[in-house]
């Protein structure tokens, strides 16, 4: 399949907006093939970052999802990895080692001696990962167009060698030391706010979309509730955001009408609401509480932490599990056991097992709690950078009609404030 191909395919699912409104709206979309060590394997999977090592095999679980914009002049398409857990925008050089990694062929890569509007800087980074892996590349200025919008000069890296890494990567969280393509397209006046909205859609669904500047009123439940996100105070007073993190305090597994508070008194726990990690990651003692009340277990057998395992019939049965957010006053997301039982591993005894979207970290490996796309699914997002805030609401799948509003200087126009 070519370049071309999946753009036009892509393509074919985006609304249209039809107002003034300062939003760009664009389709985020999960591929229906699987990439290991940069070879398509076959169809119907995606990538999966962890890895099972025994008798089940891990296959893609259909949850990463990617954003199709181009780079430069005249403009160079790539199909790149939408992160809200982190702030560059990455993408390989053609030609390069990465893209003896990757498959330049498919996603794209870029070829800076064909832009334009290409500047280089001169300086070289490393940018590292959540999950340990790291690329090293050039910082470069050129125009980025993602929805149909141009960003111009935007600061971004050309990879050139790494590891851990399977696409490129738009990274739309906070801006550290330079801005993101966000924060770009409202100081360039193409959005009112340094703000999107992030609509996945159920696991069954093959795209979601984005909505830079703007929300969507019938893509959730009413009512949406905001929280403060959590920064870091740092020496000397001031607070810097950093993550798009905020308080988790409470979690229940609900069994039919019984509910089990998973939590003890007291609980909070920042939790970072991440597009980049597939699973939702929990920190070891929570995790093995609520794997072990949805009928999941770790994988490989005697496991006591990570990877879990589920029984595939489980994803009919009438179980989920209550996030809570903020106190009392905060929103609670509801994660049907549906859009947890991910992709089909194999059969052991007669029994399909099927990857749980739940991953438990061990003490050991220091992994911060992070609500991935396997919590995402349920819940409809705004982020308000400039405010620090983000709205959460549960998420309506396959809605209507689209009411769309525009975020403006003010922040997140409906919804209390928790």
């Amino acid at each position: 399949m070519t370049m071309t191909t999946f753009f036009v395919l892509a393509g074919l699912l985006a609304s249209t907006l039809t107002t003034a409104q300062r939003v760009v709206l664009a389709d985020i979309w999960k591929p229906d093939f699987e990439l290991t060590n940069g070879t398509i394997l076959g169809s119907n999977a995606t990538l999966s970052k962890r890895q099972f090592n025994s008798v089940l095999t891990q296959k893609s679980d259909r949850s990463l999802y990617w954003i199709n914009v181009t780079i430069g002049t005249p403009g160079q398409k790539q199909s790149m990895q939408l992160d809200t857990g982190s702030s560059s925008v990455l993408v390989p050089a053609t030609g390069s080692g990465l893209c003896s990694l990757l498959p330049c062929d498919i996603l794209g890569s870029f070829t800076s001696s064909l832009s334009s509007t290409f500047s280089n800087t001169g300086q070289s980074t490393t940018v590292g990962f959540v999950d340990g892996g790291s690329v090293t590349g050039n910082w470069f200025y050129d125009t980025v167009r993602v929805g149909g919008k141009a960003i111009k000069s935007q600061l971004s890296v050309l990879g050139t060698s790494g590891s851990g890494l399977s696409e490129g990567v738009l990274g739309i969280g906070f801006p550290a030391s330079y801005p993101t393509i966000n924060h770009n397209l409202a100081a360039q006046g193409v959005i009112a706010s340094n703000s999107y909205s992030i609509w996945l859609d159920s696991l069954s669904s093959s795209s979601g979309t984005i909505l830079f500047g703007g929300l969507n009123t019938a893509r959730f439940v009413a009512p949406l509730k905001k929280i403060p996100v959590l920064g870091s105070t740092n020496a000397d007073g001031s607070v810097s955001y950093n993550l798009p993190s905020v308080a988790l305090t409470r979690v229940a597994t609900l069994q039919g009408s019984t509910r089990t508070v998973q939590t003890p008194s007291g609980y909070s726990e920042p939790a970072m609401l991440d597009t980049g990690t597939p699973v939702t990651i929990l920190q070891q003692s929570l995790a093995n509480a609520v794997i072990a009340a949805l009928g999941a277990s770790y994988y490989p057998s005697g496991s006591t932490s990570g990877n879990a395992v589920i029984p595939c019939a489980a994803a009919s049965n009438s179980q989920s599990i209550n996030f809570h957010f903020s106190g009392t006053s905060g929103p609670t997301i509801n994660v049907p056991i549906s859009q947890l039982v991910l992709a089909n591993l194999g059969t052991v005894s007669g029994v399909a097992w099927c990857q749980f979207g739940i991953y438990g970290a061990a003490d050991s490996e220091n992994l911060a709690t992070v609500l991935g796309d396997s919590f995402l699914r349920s819940a409809y997002a705004v982020y308000d950078l400039d405010h620090h805030q983000i709205g959460l609401a549960q998420t309506l799948h396959n809605g209507g009609a689209a009411n769309i509003m525009e975020i403006g200087a003010s922040g997140i126009p409906i919804g209390d404030d928790a």
